[in-house]
C-alpha cells in the first residue's frame, strides 16, 4: 500500500476540483488573465500537480513529492498575490455580489488552503520517504 501517494492523489484531485470551479468563476465574471498568467495556471497550477501525482505512484516518487511541493508553493504565491494583495479585477474584494462572485471568493480561499496543504504534503512526504532514498542509493531493504 502506498499511503503517501494516496494522500497526494487526494490533495491533487481536491485542488483540481477547486481550480476548475475557480476557472469557471473567472469565465463567468469575465476576469481575464494575461497570456503569461494563463500559461502559469496551465503549467504550474494544473499540469505540474497532476504530473507529481502520477510520479508519486512509481519509482520516481521522491521527484513527484518535490514537484508537488514546488508547484503548490508557486501556486500559493501566485494566488496570494493576485487574489489578496494586488488591487485589480482578480482581487477577492473586486468581485460583484451574486453567486459567481461568491464562488470566486470561496474558491480563491479554497485554493489558498489546498495549495498550503499541498506544499506541506509534498515536503512531508519527501522528508519521510526513506524507501526512495534506499532505491536511489543502491541499497535494498530486502
Amino acid at each position: 500500500m502506498n499511503c503517501p501517494a494516496r494522500y497526494v492523489t487526494f490533495f491533487v484531485l481536491v485542488h483540481l476540483l477547486v481550480t476548475v470551479t475557480h476557472g469557471a468563476a473567472h469565465r463567468e465574471l469575465q476576469v481575464r488573465l494575461t497570456p503569461s498568467g494563463s500559461a502559469f495556471v496551465g503549467l504550474v497550477i494544473v499540469i505540474a500537480p497532476l504530473l507529481a501525482m502520477w510520479l508519486a505512484w512509481g519509482p520516481r516518487r521522491r521527484l513527484g513529492f518535490g514537484l508537488l511541493a514546488v508547484s503548490m508553493f508557486a501556486s500559493l504565491l501566485f494566488g496570494l498575490y493576485h487574489h489578496f494583495l494586488a488591487e485589480g479585477v482578480d482581487h477577492v474584494h473586486s468581485q460583484p455580489p451574486g453567486a459567481w462572485g461568491q464562488i470566486f471568493v470561496i474558491t480563491a480561499y479554497g485554493l489558498l488552503i489546498t495549495e498550503a496543504l499541498g506544499t506541506w504534503m509534498g515536503m512531508h512526504s519527501l522528508r519521510s520517504d526513506t524507501r526512495g532514498q534506499e532505491i536511489s542509493s543502491g541499497r535494498s531493504g530486502t
